[in-house]
């Protein structure tokens, strides 16, 4: 899973920092992290119900 591995960039930003090491926090605790599906779907249970996906 190569796409998971974060990269090493001198660059990195403030905000893209804290999202990193936020994540890694919710790795380390074993929870599990929403797939694309499973964020649409959070999304639309938040927005009052669920929505058909455009474009597919």
């Amino acid at each position: 899973m190569e796409f998971l591995r974060l990269k090493t960039s001198v660059n990195k930003t403030p905000l893209g920092e804290r999202l990193r090491q936020i994540r890694s926090r919710i790795v380390a605790s074993g929870k599990h992290l929403l797939d694309e599906d499973e964020i649409e779907k959070e999304l639309a249970s938040r927005r009052g119900g669920l929505q058909g996906r455009e474009g597919c």
